[in-house]
């Protein structure tokens, strides 16, 4: 088995990073980053922030076990599928699954993608909990990482992490995003519908300068869901003039307004305008 430095050393050149980009990305200082690869500090609490850096498996980079890459949602979604497939085999799962009969067909004869949308159907149809074909069981080894790490919430499933631009057209399509229309596929802690999203902040309109108020800073990830009911209060992406925007959503003496949290822009009231809703947020991720 490697040693930490040497997994660092690997995760590092093949995500082709420099010493100072890691160590700026996690907080930590260049000479301090470098003693990690020289193998003079045998250990660090940002071993999660660097993984996700770099974009290697945690449990991976601080333990040796397991693959240097985390699993691609297809991958984990086959291989949850293959136990189903064996005790059904493909003509029974497309009785159990009428309507997905075809996609059936092309999943397992032609090696097709597994979409969301399908995804969530085979659950649905086979009485299986909601996400569960995304579920990596073998994550479950990341609470080995130390004693003060204990697991995190049930991941609910997989969901796209889109444009901007994307979002706005969203707002007009009822499609299911496919995995090659996203960004990245990134897991979504909360109950949602097969339709979520997620956006990365940009600029700081929903950024808070008070301390201890609900913040989005620019590079949170929040998730969006279009199934979920808006009320007076939340926070929504609105397409309005033809562009995707992050607000809240208020109502007041039967006006509607879009409100940022950030005093220094204004108020905008939107009563009675063109506007569509792209969703609801439902969680935000904000990296260290």
């Amino acid at each position: 088995m490697t040693d930490l430095k040497d997994r660092l050393k690997e995760a590092r050149k093949a995500a082709g990073k420099t010493q100072k980009q890691v160590a700026e990305a996690v907080g930590i200082t260049q000479p301090s980053y470098s003693e990690l690869e020289n193998g003079r500090s045998y250990g660090t609490r940002y071993i999660a922030q660097i993984a996700l850096h770099l974009g290697v498996n945690p449990v991976w980079l601080a333990t040796g076990k397991g693959e240097m890459r985390p699993p691609l949602i297809e991958e984990i979604r086959r291989k949850n599928l293959d136990p189903l497939l064996e005790k059904y085999g493909v003509e029974g799962l497309k009785e159990k699954l009428p309507e997905l009969e075809s996609h059936i067909h092309f999943i397992f004869n032609e090696k097709r993608p597994i979409n969301s949308r399908v995804a969530r159907k085979i659950e649905a149809g086979l009485e299986l909990p909601l996400g569960s074909l995304d579920y990596d069981s073998t994550a479950k080894e990341a609470s080995n990482f130390g004693s003060n790490v204990s697991p995190g919430p049930r991941i609910q499933g997989r969901v796209p992490l889109i444009s901007w631009v994307q979002a706005g057209a969203f707002c007009e399509s009822i499609d299911i995003f496919e995995p090659g229309d996203a960004e990245d596929w990134i897991p979504c802690p909360t109950n949602h519908s097969d339709r979520t999203y997620a956006l990365r902040v940009s600029g700081d309109s929903m950024t808070s300068p008070h301390p201890g108020q609900k913040s989005y800073p620019e590079g949170t990830i929040i998730f969006v869901d279009p199934d979920r009911a808006i009320t007076n209060g939340c926070r929504v992406i609105a397409k309005l003039n033809g562009e995707a925007t992050f607000k809240t959503y208020a109502e007041d003496m039967g006006k509607v307004f879009l409100r940022p949290i950030n005093p220094i822009y204004p108020l905008m009231d939107v009563t009675g305008t063109d506007i569509s809703f792209c969703g609801v947020i439902i969680g935000s991720f904000s990296p260290e």
